[in-house]
């Protein structure tokens, strides 16, 4: 059974303002205050008022609702992902059955060769290990960086300065973004209206012209130097 968020504990929408969560802590403190209850319904009403409490506690303060909306917002995903685990899990399980059911036709029959349908059911089993593991490694990296990233924005709501990791994944981004520009620029240089806009913007701006210089004399001697690398390899 789902456990109640605080939010419905107080019965307010996870989007509710500072005010709306005060008021409605009131409404339902006056509701099912203890004293205001019958002897039959007092202790019911104490357990509700203590989860009432506690509730408020938690959403009434900016930073402590902020660090609960992360912890909801990650448990929900991991909850997300264990289901697409289990459906992956599932699949896997049911092609191994079919496999499995395939294999088993050919019981007792002459022309088949027994120990070469067993190597292919071995091979397409580890295949299908493989495909399962590596499902699971994409979903635990993507809860990983999914974390990481709930994590920096809370402590950024807090005011501090987070610097990012330098990781394989972020440089590779880097790379494709640049190389995307790049591609976009040399389509627009080719195309007569915004070649005759780029080279007027060139020739205009004298910081720009200055920094295109030194991108482009940078570029040159990479390649220059890696030209005269592979020739220097064949004489």
């Amino acid at each position: 059974m789902r456990k109640n968020t605080l939010y419905e504990v107080l019965e307010v929408s996870e989007n509710a303002s500072a005010e709306v969560i005060e008021k409605a802590y009131k409404v339902l403190a006056k509701k099912y205050h203890p004293d205001l209850q019958s002897e039959a319904n007092k202790k019911s009403a104490e357990n509700k008022m203590k989860k009432i409490n506690e509730a408020y506690e938690i959403l009434g303060n900016e930073v402590k609702r902020k660090e609960y909306d992360r912890s909801l917002a990650q448990e929900r995903e991991e909850e997300r992902l264990k289901q697409e685990l289990e459906q992956e899990r599932q699949r896997v399980e049911k092609e191994q059955a079919n496999q499995a059911s395939y294999m088993n036709g050919y019981n007792g029959a002459d022309n088949i060769d027994a120990d070469g349908l067993q190597e292919q059911r071995l091979k397409y089993e580890e295949k299908l290990r493989k495909e399962e593991m590596q499902q699971r490694q994409k979903m635990q990296d993507k809860l990983n960086r999914e974390y990481e990233n709930a994590y920096y924005n809370y402590l950024r709501s807090l005011g501090y300065k987070v610097k990012h990791k330098i990781t394989k994944e972020r440089v590779r981004d880097f790379f494709i973004t640049i190389g995307i520009m790049a591609l976009i620029i040399t389509a627009l240089w080719f195309i007569p209206p915004t070649h005759n806009w780029l080279v007027s913007l060139y020739e205009d701006n004298s910081i720009l012209k200055t920094i295109v210089d030194i991108i482009v004399a940078i570029v040159t001697g990479i390649f220059k130097g890696i030209w005269e690398f592979i020739t220097g390899l064949f004489k």
